[in-house]
């Protein structure tokens, strides 16, 4: 009886220490592989300012940066903020209208961005639907802190998508995978309030 305890109590001491084993050895390869991600980090190829990148559902040109205290429709920023902009050539790829712009750009050296808020150049308001294979002038503002210091040159990335006919969870078409198609530099300028490009 004394045997077949001892024999238990050693075969669970066995087992956690084995456990124990396989979580340090997991949580070990884990860590050289972020270490390694980061490192070796993603690729993304450098554009031209002005230069258009094909993210297939969006064609994105990125022209200018700058800071404003009102925003194309001429509204003032909230208090203790400022507008920072981004003016950009927008054309929707696809054969049918769409509003999924918004994360056709993000912006890499400014950490917590919002989300930005979208405006047509032409007419100075807000920006809705896109229509098919129509360039558009516009200007993409994010309201951010007064206080928050800002690069001199803001890092913007075109995040491009796939599309399926089906997806492997709904079995319906759309545009899936987003990857870092290119990653354009744009000096931040001071701009007259709310002008538009």
């Amino acid at each position: 009886m004394k045997q077949s305890i001892i024999r238990k109590t050693n075969k669970a001491l066995y087992a956690r220490i084995a456990a124990g084993i396989g979580g340090l050895l997991a949580g070990a390869l884990s860590m050289g592989l972020s270490i390694y991600e980061t490192r070796t980090g993603e690729d993304v190829p450098q554009a031209a300012v002005g230069a258009a990148v094909d993210g297939g559902q969006w064609k994105v040109t990125l022209n200018s940066a700058s800071l404003a205290t009102k925003t194309m429709d001429g509204l003032r920023v909230s208090d203790g903020k400022e507008a920072l902009t981004v003016d950009l050539t927008l054309e929707n790829l696809t054969a049918e209208s769409s509003n999924l712009y918004r994360d056709a750009i993000k912006l890499d050296n400014i950490p917590n961005a919002p989300m930005p808020q979208f405006y047509l150049v032409r007419d100075r308001e807000l920006l809705w639907d896109l229509q098919p294979m129509m360039p558009e002038t516009v200007q993409a503002v994010w309201e951010l802190p007064a206080t928050q210091a800002l690069p001199k040159v803001l890092k913007v990335t075109v995040v491009g998508t796939t599309y399926k006919p089906k997806d492997n969870l709904y079995v319906a078409p759309g545009w899936f995978n987003p990857t870092n198609k290119a990653r354009v530099d744009l000096p931040i300028a001071v701009a007259a309030e709310g002008a538009p490009p």
